[in-house]
């Protein structure tokens, strides 16, 4: 019996019914397309913090900048510092400081340069086989320090060199997490 009363209900009051129907199908869908919509994830930077190593002053130049650079000196002092925190970026402190020899850097340039499409097969296997040589100077070139004033630069291969180039300590050791400008 109390099926029929409610068909007899959905009979006479087609309407609300079809209705909420159409409700709650678009909501659905809605739901679905908001389930589906990408994640954004934010850009990457265009920046990295540069440390002067001559006064102690942190800037940003471009993702594309090497270093060393010159500093507010002339000379070549301005070298990447990599800022980690605990709390917030806002209590950001450098875990670290990298700069390249002239040889990785010159790496770093001709790996940046595409491969020509007017190249000759000849001379695009020449190209390819130069990159590996290049693609081992950067490792090779990439030099790590301590931000402490007079710290020893230590090939970031090396023992040393690993053992610097990593996140700051936090209490309860956990890592340091990594800032960006």
């Amino acid at each position: 019996m109390a099926i029929q009363s409610v068909r007899d209900k959905m009979n006479k009051n087609q309407k609300p019914f079809v209705i909420g129907g159409i409700v709650i199908v678009c909501l659905a869908i809605g739901l679905i397309v908001w389930e589906m919509k990408p994640v954004s994830a934010p850009p990457p930077p265009s920046t990295h913090y540069f440390y002067d190593t001559a006064n102690g002053s942190i800037t940003t130049e471009p993702i594309s900048a090497l270093p060393p650079l010159k500093g507010t000196t002339g000379k070549y002092t301005l070298v990447r510092a990599y800022m980690y925190t605990c709390t917030t970026c806002g209590d950001k402190k450098i875990g670290y400081l990298m700069k390249y020899t002239p040889q990785a850097i010159a790496a770093k340039q001709y790996l940046a340069q595409p491969e020509s499409p007017n190249m000759t097969p000849q001379q695009s296997m020449a190209y390819f086989a130069s990159r590996g040589s290049y693609e081992s100077a950067i490792p090779n070139g990439t030099y790590v320090r301590l931000p402490k004033k007079g710290s020893h630069w230590y090939p970031l291969m090396s023992a040393a060199g690993t053992a610097i180039a990593k996140p700051i300590s936090c209490p309860g050791n956990s890592a340091g997490k990594p800032c960006l400008p």
